[in-house]
C-alpha cells in the first residue's frame, strides 16, 4: 500500500484527488489539508508517516517551495511531488533544488498522476522533458552561459552527454544534475567521466577551460 499526503488549498481539487485515491486499491490516503499551518497542527494525530506527499505551490501563509525542508525534516525519506500552475522555469528549479521529487504541472489527468506515483514509487524523479529543458535554460540563465551545443560538436558527445557537460559547465553539482536529468548518482559520474576522456582532460576546471575556449 502507498500512503499519500495532500496539501492542497484548491477544495475541487483537492476534493477529486482524495476520491481518486479512495478508489485505488493500492492507495491509501493519510491525510489532507488547505495548506502548510494546517498540516502543522494535524501531523501528530495524523499518526502515520505517508510515502507520498503531493504539494500545491501556491499555498496561503508558508508557501510550497518553503515548505519542502520543513516536511522533509519531519518526514525523512518522503517523496515530495509538487503541483503547480506555475510554468515559470525557476519555480521548477528552485523545487527541485529545494529536495522535491517531481514537478507536475496543472491541469493534470488522474490517469496521469497515476504515472507519476508509479514512477515515484521506483525510486525515479517526475519531471516532464519539456521541463527538463527549461530547467537546463535556466542553468545556462542562472550561471550566465550560453549553453550553445556548437562548441561540443568536435568532441562528438551524444545528446545526453551534451546536457550533462552543458550543466556542468553551468555550475550545477552531480547531484544537481541527477535530479534534472532523473538518472543516479552514478550513471552522472559515468557521464562526467566519457566527457572527460572526449574532450581530453582530467579534472572539472581543465573542462571549463578547454569548452570555454570555443565560445
Amino acid at each position: 500500500m502507498y500512503l499519500i499526503g495532500i496539501i492542497e488549498d484548491d477544495v475541487l481539487l483537492r476534493k477529486t484527488v482524495e476520491h481518486y485515491v479512495s478508489l485505488q486499491k493500492d492507495l491509501s490516503l493519510v491525510f489532507s489539508c488547505n495548506g502548510i499551518e494546517k498540516w502543522i497542527s494535524i501531523r501528530e494525530d495524523a499518526g502515520i508517516v505517508p510515502d507520498c506527499i503531493l504539494l500545491d505551490i501556491g499555498l496561503p501563509g508558508i508557501s510550497g517551495l518553503d515548505a519542502i525542508s520543513i516536511i522533509s525534516s519531519y518526514y525523512p525519506g518522503v517523496k515530495i511531488l509538487v503541483v503547480s500552475g506555475m510554468k515559470d522555469p525557476l519555480v521548477a528549479w528552485q523545487a527541485m533544488m529545494n529536495g522535491a521529487n517531481g514537478f507536475l504541472l496543472k491541469p493534470f489527468r488522474l490517469a496521469e498522476l497515476q504515472s507519476k506515483l508509479e514512477t515515484l514509487k521506483s525510486g525515479g524523479t517526475v519531471l516532464e522533458p519539456e521541463t527538463v529543458t527549461r530547467l537546463i535554460q535556466t542553468a545556462r540563465t542562472k550561471f550566465n552561459t550560453d549553453g550553445g551545443i556548437e562548441r561540443f560538436q568536435e568532441f562528438g558527445l551524444t545528446q545526453r552527454e551534451i546536457q550533462v557537460a552543458e550543466l556542468l559547465l553551468a555550475g550545477s553539482s552531480y547531484k544537481e544534475i541527477s535530479t534534472i536529468l532523473n538518472v543516479s548518482y552514478t550513471t552522472v559520474n559515468e557521464h562526467i567521466k566519457n566527457i572527460y576522456k572526449k574532450v581530453k582532460v582530467n579534472s572539472k576546471m581543465a573542462f571549463i577551460n578547454r569548452v570555454s575556449m570555443k565560445k
